[in-house]
């Protein structure tokens, strides 16, 4: 969940944060010191909660939420002030809340109790879906992802048949490319690593990669994924199994033996 807290003065903006973390401690904050700064990174970024102090100079807290209500009628938008003769004006806007300084967290999370868009729970947060029967596909909220090269994409399809087992560097060489092509590539394994990061950080899912010395493997618990569904014994991934396992990539045959002594 991506939020949005906006207020000229650092010490407020700095508070805000902290209390947020409190309630929503994986949410992904971004701060702003002033109304053109919030709209910017509203405009760059999949905000889905706006708090907005009332008074910023040059563009108030109001204006900044008339706009971001232009920019996506249903973004959440919470008003934060020290002075109550607002409340009336920001109720006009059909604002979602709407709340005193100082703020704590016990009343962020009753805001969020009333917003008036719902917002993504824990259980209904937008997970990485893997595809590996049939054809291996990437998706993020019914979207394909957008890879810049198709080796980083081979990347993370090798990483997901491996089930969250480790893999170095030189074991991807000796997947993607063939004998006389390994030695080469050793280098260039590194800009693909570092595509598939951005890839993955684009949708809030870096968190999913693992690397920790120098060898590389998936979070399986974050991700949706019909082979671990299959390994699990789910009768809906078994039936959806029709003896291919991602057919775009020759490696991929090494797993369908086991696959089929588990049927």
């Amino acid at each position: 969940m991506k939020i949005l807290i906006a207020d000229d003065e650092k010490m407020m903006r700095t508070g805000m944060e902290k209390e947020v973390k409190k309630v929503l401690p994986d949410a992904n904050i971004f701060l702003a010191e002033s109304g053109p700064e919030a709209l910017k990174v509203f405009s760059e970024n999949d905000i889905s909660l706006a708090f907005l102090d009332v008074e910023m100079p040059g563009m108030s807290g109001l204006e900044v939420a008339e706009n971001l209500r232009k920019m996506r009628p249903d973004v959440n938008i919470v008003m934060t002030t020290a002075y109550p003769n607002y409340a009336v004006d920001a109720y006009k806007l059909h604002i979602g809340g709407y709340l005193m300084k100082p703020v704590d967290a016990d009343d962020i999370r009753e805001e969020l109790n009333n917003l008036i868009y719902p917002m993504e729970g824990e259980g209904d947060r937008k997970r990485l879906k893997l595809t590996c029967f049939g054809d291996f596909r990437a998706e993020y909220g019914g979207e394909p992802l957008r890879f810049s090269r198709s080796k980083s994409r081979e990347i993370l399809a090798y990483l997901t048949a491996r089930n969250g087992n480790s893999v170095s560097r030189k074991e991807l060489c000796d997947v993607l490319w063939e004998d006389e092509e390994r030695e080469s590539k050793q280098s260039y394994i590194r800009v693909l690593l570092m595509d598939l990061k951005k890839t993955l950080k684009d949708i809030d899912c870096e968190s999913v990669l693992i690397n920790e010395n120098n060898e590389y493997s998936l979070k399986v618990d974050e991700v949706d994924c019909d082979y671990y569904e299959f390994l699990k014994g789910d009768p809906d991934a078994i039936r959806a199994y029709s003896g291919k396992f991602m057919s775009q990539y020759s490696w991929g045959e090494e797993y369908i033996w086991d696959i089929e002594e588990r049927l």
